[in-house]
């Protein structure tokens, strides 16, 4: 690729990332969010070939998304941790193993017998990548709902965050079983929540110290402290620990003056409607001639999701947790959105199946449930208003 195209492409993505920032602002067209536009804007740019722009994993994970999960860490408030901790522990760790086997099941029983099927191993790793709500669309979508009691907001946004860390686990536990075509077998779920709760803990542990040292220093410097938070997230993906969870602990606990706030916050509006149009852009590389079965195995991700939140939800109330009611179940299953994380983590693999299937049901959910927000927003709402 010469100068000059690299020009195009990069004038071309550019002009649309304007015009989904320019979106935001047109009120006619509150009820869509930016991300629903910028992706459906990026398959039409992609359906008439106006672009070969295509989603690059690596650039994602380990240059767009920290700026992204930065600016969210540094509006977080640990408080909301500290009384939403069973719900948003159950949820991200319980609740995605659920998920996990849910899918997974689907996955075996709808490819069965097609040119697609899969082993039992093969359909754990496809759900691990489909199981975890993604950090980012769900950070988008809590951002644009206000509550004055937003409990069920904050579980939403913490499972997001603390179930990466359980994803990677599963996701390189079943990628090495599968390359040392070791067996399943009954030790694999108990290894699954030990390391997981070990790298949850190193993450907290490193994130948080570091964001001490940050303190004590009283750091000014709006780029020493962009450089330290992509510094505590690559230290952390080092060692195979979840970036995401320390760098969301770093940001939460580490002080920053205003203008780096402000800054962070600009960069992460450009970065999140690069992220949306890519993933629409890169609708011209998938083959969808599998759509049926695509499509039935988000039919799983959905039935999935809808049987963990009621199944949780309902042991919570039953322990004393009166939020869990029936209308904020509804809201909590319809909040289970997929996205670049997910989309990243299915590029190493080499299916097309996979990766054509994962892109139906991210972009299905990131539409849809986008679609549906005011929807959501007015079953919270009633919610609140009942409980008040």
């Amino acid at each position: 690729m010469n100068h000059t195209t690299v020009g195009k492409e990069l004038f071309l993505l550019l002009l649309l990332i304007s015009i989904v920032i320019g979106f935001r602002h047109v009120h006619r067209f509150s009820w869509i969010p930016p991300s629903v536009f910028a992706v459906l804007l990026g398959m039409s740019v992609s359906l008439m070939g106006g672009t070969s722009v295509s989603f690059a994993s690596e650039v994602f994970l380990y240059l767009m998304l920290p700026p992204i999960l930065f600016h969210s860490s540094i509006k977080f408030k640990m408080a909301s941790l500290r009384r939403t901790w069973v719900s948003s522990i159950l949820f991200s760790w319980m609740g995605t193993l659920m998920s996990v086997f849910f899918i997974a099941w689907g996955i075996l029983v709808w490819t069965k017998g097609t040119r697609v099927e899969m082993s039992t191993v093969d359909a754990l790793l496809f759900a691990s990548i489909l199981a975890p709500t993604d950090t980012v669309a769900t950070l988008s979508l809590t951002k644009m709902i206000k509550l004055d009691d937003s409990y069920i907001l904050e579980v939403l946004e913490n499972e997001s965050v603390m179930n990466d860390a359980i994803s990677v686990v599963l996701v390189r536990l079943f990628a090495s079983m599968l390359k040392s075509h070791t067996v399943l077998n009954r030790w694999v779920p108990m290894e699954v929540v030990l390391f997981s709760a070990l790298y949850s803990v190193a993450a907290i542990a490193f994130g948080g110290g570091v964001a001490l040292l940050m303190n004590r220093a009283s750091m000014s410097d709006m780029t020493m402290h962009y450089v330290i938070a992509l510094m505590v997230y690559s230290a952390c993906e080092c060692v195979d620990v979840s970036g995401i969870l320390g760098l969301f602990v770093y940001g939460s606990v580490v002080n920053v003056p205003t203008n780096v706030e402000e800054s962070i916050g600009s960069m992460s509006l450009i970065i999140e409607s690069c992220v949306y149009l890519m993933l629409g852009l890169a609708l011209h590389t998938y083959d969808m001639t599998l759509i049926g079965l695509s499509l039935l195995v988000l039919l799983s991700c959905i039935v999935a999701r809808v049987v963990v939140v009621f199944t949780l939800g309902g042991l919570l109330r039953y322990f004393g947790h009166e939020q869990w009611t029936v209308k904020s179940m509804l809201f909590f299953s319809m909040c289970g959105i997929r996205g670049a994380i997910s989309f990243a983590l299915c590029q190493g693999l080499n299916n097309t199946f996979i990766k054509s299937t994962a892109f139906v049901v991210i972009v299905s959910t990131i539409v849809g449930m986008g679609i549906l927000q005011k929807c959501m927003y007015n079953v919270l709402l009633s919610e609140h208003r009942e409980l008040v």
